[in-house]
């Protein structure tokens, strides 16, 4: 979330809140089975944004009638501002938090944001405004994004349970309690807005489960805007990042059957990735074998993602004697987040597979690569067409043991760098054994979406020159 600046849109910024923690830059790749409840609620968020441009003109009919209002009634005060400088409305599972604003402030003003107290054993990740303790590294603890205050902006949250609001440091704010409905935990649980009047910014921040009541408010009680210069702030202006017509989901291209970027196991798959600015590393990559497994038992514990092991125990799906063992995978119709909540719509049993994976790496350059990060993502695909797209039943609906990501990896780096495999030298062929939990109905439909370092913007086409799949199906 680093330098998040005035030509982000809302989907950018949705994007890297949701995947931020899956930044491979320089920090350890731990992986969370919450990854897709998250993408979905942002893509929720997102659809639900797009759609109330329709709403605009209700919306300042009503900042008018509130400031009328309160012309001819008393007003309760938050350190000396008025109410209706912030409107907040809740209509069945939505809140809406807006601010209505004649004339912007401190638009040439910059701020970066400071934490005057952080929990124990959490800390920053990197340069952003994303905090995490070190035991749940890159997962939920504070995501923290300042708005500078546009013309009658508003802030929209789903899935809301409840709110309150109240004065924090004289600062308005109003806190959002959050509940989907169903019993997967909630990354990101609360959502926050502290309006700092003065610089004309709003604060939003994402609260993870893991943080408590008292701790939260600790560090909220603590926060400051500091002045900074535009290259080091993290300020996004609201008008050019949160306006309606900036929202859109991006557009999927579906990997064509025939596509070149869709290669089988066996076959040397030529793979160049950028190492700098100028330069490419070329790789060779090869699948050699695909292997499936009913227990871990034989494999080693340490080269297993803690967070892979721990979504088993959580479904009862691994016993004592490490054999995977069935388990129940509840399904769920979504609901919108505004109108509906979740609804259990079925409970079903069944068997989890682990899929293990011989490969092969050679630097076929002529030189030394960059470091390389081993994290290739399982993805079910399903026919449609004449191509394969994302089955978003098995992403969304289904709660599953499938996390996508590397559930074992061998060798592996350690800490922080656990997919940093290093470098690898010219003509150096390195061995490299992937592991995943699949569920035994998915066999038939997974595909390995490898390399894949580049982000997307307002199109992800499947069979982009940087995107190589390897078909899995077993």
């Amino acid at each position: 979330m680093t330098n998040l600046k005035n030509s982000k849109t809302l989907y950018d910024v949705a994007e890297e809140i949701a995947l931020d923690d899956f930044d491979h830059s320089d920090e350890q790749h731990n992986f969370s089975d919450t990854y897709t409840q998250k993408k979905r609620l942002f893509m929720e968020e997102i659809k639900m944004n797009n759609k109330s441009k329709q709403t605009k003109g209700k919306r300042k009919r009503l900042f008018i009638a509130a400031a009328c209002l309160f012309i001819v009634m008393p007003t309760t005060a938050y350190g000396g501002v008025k109410v209706y400088d912030m409107i907040v409305e809740k209509q069945n599972y939505e809140v809406n938090v807006s601010v209505p604003n004649e004339t912007q402030k401190n638009s040439e003003s910059w701020y970066k944001l400071e934490l005057g107290y952080l929990p124990e054993g959490m800390e920053r990740m990197g340069k952003s405004d994303k905090y995490s303790y070190k035991d749940n590294y890159a997962q939920d603890g504070f995501s923290f994004i300042p708005w500078r205050i546009g013309a009658d902006s508003d802030f929209q949250t789903l899935y809301s349970k409840d709110y309150e609001e109240k004065e924090i440091n004289g600062n308005k704010a109003v806190i959002v309690k959050k509940d989907n409905g169903n019993d997967d935990n909630f990354a990101f649980d609360r959502e926050v807005f502290v309006f700092f009047e003065e610089e004309g910014i709003m604060l939003q921040s994402y609260v993870g489960a893991d943080v408590n009541e008292e701790e939260m408010i600790n560090v909220l009680e603590n926060l400051a805007l500091e002045p900074t210069s535009e290259e080091t702030s993290t300020v996004v202006d609201y008008d050019e990042s949160y306006s309606r017509e900036s929202v859109e989901a991006p557009t999927l291209i579906p990997l064509e059957k025939d596509s070149q970027r869709l290669f089988n196991v066996g076959e040397k798959i030529p793979v160049t990735i950028p190492s700098n600015e100028f330069e490419y590393d070329k790789l060779e990559f090869v699948i050699e074998k695909v292997e499936v497994f009913d227990s871990i038992n034989d494999f080693k514990r340490e080269n297993f993602n803690n967070v892979g092991i721990s979504v088993l125990k959580e479904k009862n799906a691994l016993n004592q004697i490490n054999k995977l063992i069935p388990y129940k995978r509840d399904v769920y119709n979504y609901g919108d987040g505004k109108d509906s909540i979740d609804e259990l719509e079925e409970t079903q049993l069944v068997s989890p597979k682990f899929v293990y994976l011989t490969t092969t790496v050679k630097n076929s350059g002529k030189q030394a690569t960059d470091e390389i990060y081993m994290h290739p993502r399982l993805q079910v695909l399903k026919s449609e067409n004449n191509g394969w797209t994302y089955d978003e039943e098995s992403m969304f609906s289904q709660k599953t043991i499938m996390t996508g990501e590397v559930d074992y990896l061998e060798p592996h780096g350690q800490g922080k760098g656990w997919c940093n495999l290093g470098n690898i030298q010219p003509g150096q062929i390195m061995k490299i054994n992937l592991g995943y939990f699949v569920d035994e109905d998915k066999l038939d439909s997974i595909f390995l979406d490898a390399f894949n370092y580049s982000g997307h913007g307002e199109t992800e086409d499947l069979n982009a020159e940087d995107r190589w799949w390897i078909d899995l199906r077993q």
